[in-house]
C-alpha cells in the first residue's frame, strides 16, 4: 500500500545545501523562508584591569556608612563627598548599585550635594565618574535610570524634578539644569528659576553639550557636542547648534 507522503516546502538551494557536509549553507538556505531574528545590540564590557583599579579606590568606611544609610549598595572613592542634609534622601530601588568616582584618571573626587527636602532615587546600576558634581536644590527630584553614566566634570543641576532615563550616557562637560538658579525680572515680575527636565532611555548627551529646564529628549536622541538645548527633542535624532536644532532623525548609537 502506499502511502501518501507530506509535500516538505523547499527553497531554491536547500536540497544540495543538505547534501553538504556543513551547516553553514543549509542556514542560508533557510534563512530565505525563515525571517531572521534581530540581535540585541552588544553591551561594553568592563575590562578585568579596570575593576580592579575600581575596587582599589573604595573608600570602604564611608561606602559602609552610605550604603547602610540608603540600604542599599553605595560604593564611594577616595577624596569624594556626599553632603545629604537631614531630611534629604538618597534612596537605591532593589538591586541598584550607586558608584561614586571610582573611575576615571582625573584626580578630582566626585561630588553629590543634597539640600533640605530633595530627593534623589537610583534604579539601577548607576556609575557617576571622578569629577562629577550633582547638586539637588531645596525640594528637587531627581530619578536616575539604570546602566546609566555621568563621565568626568559632568555635572547636575537639579531645581524642579529630572528625570535620567535608562542606558544613558552623558559625556565630559555635559550641563543638565532643571534651574536658573537666579529669577529673570520681566515687566516687574520675577519669574519661575525651576521647570521638569526629562531625558529619555538610551540617550547620548554629547561632550560640553547643556540642555536647560523645560526639556524633554526623547527616547535614544542624540545631542552632538557642544549643543545647547532649549526645546524638546524627539526621539531617535540628533540635534547640534546653539540652540540647537533637528539635523537628522531616525538615527541610532552604540558604544
Amino acid at each position: 500500500m502506499n502511502r501518501q507522503r507530506t509535500p516538505i516546502l523547499k527553497a531554491p538551494g536547500a536540497a544540495a545545501a543538505v547534501g553538504r557536509s556543513g551547516g553553514t549553507a543549509l542556514r542560508r538556505a533557510l534563512g530565505r523562508i525563515v525571517p531572521s531574528i534581530p540581535r540585541p545590540r552588544p553591551r561594553y564590557a568592563t575590562p578585568p584591569g579596570t575593576m580592579v583599579r575600581m575596587a582599589l579606590r573604595i573608600a570602604v568606611a564611608r561606602s559602609i556608612r552610605h550604603s547602610l544609610a540608603c540600604r542599599g549598595p553605595v560604593l564611594v572613592g577616595r577624596g569624594c563627598r556626599l553632603r545629604i542634609a537631614r531630611s534629604a534622601r538618597l534612596t537605591l530601588a532593589p538591586g541598584a548599585i550607586l558608584l561614586v568616582g571610582l573611575e576615571h584618571p582625573t584626580p578630582t573626587g566626585a561630588v553629590i550635594e543634597l539640600r533640605p527636602r530633595s530627593t534623589m532615587r537610583i534604579e539601577g546600576l548607576v556609575q557617576l565618574l571622578r569629577g562629577t558634581v550633582v547638586r539637588l536644590n531645596w525640594d528637587a527630584q531627581l530619578e536616575i535610570g539604570g546602566r546609566t553614566y555621568l563621565n568626568a566634570g559632568a555635572e547636575i543641576d537639579c531645581g524642579g524634578r529630572m528625570t535620567i532615563g535608562r542606558d544613558c550616557a552623558i559625556a565630559t562637560g555635559v550641563a543638565l539644569l532643571s534651574t536658573d538658579t537666579h529669577r529673570l525680572v520681566r515687566d516687574g515680575e520675577p519669574g519661575e528659576p525651576h521647570a521638569d527636565l526629562t531625558i529619555g532611555d538610551g540617550c547620548w548627551i554629547g561632550h560640553g553639550a547643556t540642555v536647560l529646564k523645560g526639556v524633554t529628549v526623547g527616547a535614544g536622541a542624540v545631542v552632538a557636542a557642544g549643543s545647547v538645548v532649549t526645546r524638546d527633542v524627539g526621539p531617535s535624532s540628533l540635534v547640534g547648534g546653539v540652540p540647537a536644532r533637528t539635523l537628522r532623525g531616525e538615527i541610532g548609537w552604540t558604544l
